[in-house]
């Protein structure tokens, strides 16, 4: 079934519009929304959740606007709100078009009146350092809903920068982000394995990084750095000891962030340092 999905105001989000036959990103002054095609035949597993705040097809979505903002390109933050199911609108529906747009947007604009009493905070829009539109396309076509790890991966790394717009929850962005590197690793392991590697570890994945990106070793040494602190946050007690809080920077989260862009971009695309035919279909 074809979804709306509003996203709350008060948040800056992308000024452009990303237009797809399977999805739509609108943002305009009056609401800023999403629309997805909500077919669960299409889901890796059967999962049971009542408090994701995402759903696979908007994590496709909200992942190829999240990599399409490349390393050192800053951030992109996505706040789920109401949505509204369309049953007049068919599956097999172009939501691209400028018909079904209109239709959504005034879906969308109902959806805001109706909640308005709890948030009276505006739209920002902000021009935000985008790929090009072939690119984004690219993107969103090789993320397979059917994946789970990489569905996982992406879902922790879009939820993160909504953390982060709170620092209160600085701790709990570097476990999303710290989830989210564990997937990247766990999806190069998988391909080592399809490459002839019987047994590939995760030694054997950052030797990948190792080789396949630039300052490859620089950024080995800071993702094992950044794994020594996911196990002395997620741990009371650890070989690093008993502490109150965990002993984490700001700037473990930002930086971890941005590498992980680069790092999922590659997965998804095949860069830096290789082509998209790097990744089986």
């Amino acid at each position: 079934m074809v979804c709306v999905r509003l996203l709350q105001p008060g948040f800056e989000y992308p000024a452009c519009s990303f237009k797809h036959h399977d999805a739509l990103y609108y943002p305009s002054e009056d609401a800023v929304f999403l629309v997805t095609k909500r077919q669960f035949s299409n889901y890796g597993d059967d999962v049971y959740t009542e408090i994701a705040i995402w759903n696979p097809d908007e994590i496709r979505l909200l992942g190829t606007l999240t990599l399409s903002v490349p390393e050192g390109g800053g951030m992109v933050v996505f706040a789920p709100w109401y949505d509204s199911l369309l049953a007049h609108i068919p599956l097999s529906s172009d939501l691209s078009s400028d018909s079904i747009i209109k239709s959504c947007l005034e879906v969308a604009i109902a959806l805001r009146a109706e909640k308005e009493q709890s948030s009276r905070n505006k739209y920002i829009l902000r021009t935000v350092n985008r790929s090009e539109s072939n690119i984004e396309k690219d993107i969103f076509e090789h993320i397979d809903l059917r994946d789970s790890i990489l569905m996982r991966g992406l879902y922790t790394l879009i939820k993160s920068s909504l953390l982060m717009h709170a620092y209160d929850f600085m701790e709990e962005a570097f476990i999303n982000l710290q989830i989210s590197r564990e997937a990247a690793l766990q999806i190069i392991r998988g391909h080592l394995h399809y490459s002839g590697n019987t047994d590939p570890s995760y030694k054997h994945a950052h030797d990948y990084i190792r080789s396949h990106f630039q300052m490859g070793e620089q950024l080995v040494e800071y993702l094992e750095e950044q794994h020594e602190k996911w196990v002395e946050a997620k741990h009371p007690v650890s070989v690093y000891g008993a502490e109150w809080a965990p002993s984490l920077w700001a700037e473990d989260v930002c930086e971890t962030y941005a590498c992980l862009i680069s790092i999922y971009r590659h997965i998804v695309l095949g860069e830096p340092g290789g082509s998209s035919s790097l990744w089986p279909a």
